[in-house]
């Protein structure tokens, strides 16, 4: 039996079964700041007493279980049933619901949300920030590489400008062969069977971790 296809359905619940949730399973070393220090910096800055917030994509609830006591309200949605139930258990004080992003909007995730936010979730959220917003929200997304597909040309299809956003690339390292590996396979890439052998040092494996935040808000 083959392992399934990553990020389809059956792996999610897979990475929920066998590793406790959603984790990059390779080890790396970093040359500089870790990439996604911004969006976490920008993130604590918008929560407050008051803010009520929708998480997009929460996988097994990290963010919900490190900030849901600091809101008025942290509310969470993923796709993936096993993934919730670990999120749920994680994170006690947040709501969470199961959704796609497609329409309806499950009662369970009404709004309005002061913030509606995501790290490396679906940008799929896009399209139902008019309906989910209150006036004056603000939507935080993170994602891999260095520009998120359609990202700033969905967020103006539903009338919401970019306010502030930030490309991240720091060189970091693959220690060892098994670790290149799993990264090619968890990117849905086929690892060069001789890249190891020419490019490797001492270190591991040279990459590039890159990230791409941005912050907006409606026009």
């Amino acid at each position: 039996m083959t392992d399934p296809e990553p990020h389809s359905r059956g792996w999610y619940a897979l990475q929920a079964r066998e590793r406790g949730g959603y984790f990059h399973p390779w080890k790396r070393a970093l040359d500089g700041p870790e990439p996604e220090t911004t969006f976490t910096s920008v993130l604590e800055s918008l929560l407050g007493p008051t803010v009520r917030v929708l998480e997009a994509g929460c996988g097994h609830g990290p963010d919900a279980a490190r900030y849901a006591g600091r809101v008025a309200r942290w509310t969470a949605y993923d796709r993936q049933p096993e993934l919730l139930a670990l999120a749920r258990a994680n994170a006690p004080e947040a709501r969470f619901g199961l959704w796609d992003g497609r329409l309806p909007v499950p009662a369970a995730l009404s709004g309005p949300f002061d913030l509606i936010c995501s790290r490396r979730g679906p940008t799929g959220v896009i399209p139902h920030l008019p309906s989910l917003a209150a006036e004056g929200a603000r939507f935080l997304y993170v994602g891999p590489g260095l520009g998120v597909p359609k990202a700033e040309t969905r967020l103006a299809e539903v009338g919401w400008s970019v306010l502030c956003e930030w490309r991240e690339r720091v060189r970091s390292w693959l220690p060892t062969q098994e670790d290149y590996r799993l990264r090619c396979e968890f990117m849905n890439a086929v690892p060069d069977p001789t890249l190891w052998n020419r490019e490797a040092t001492e270190r591991g494996l040279p990459y590039f971790e890159e990230r791409y935040t941005v912050l907006a808000a409606a026009e």
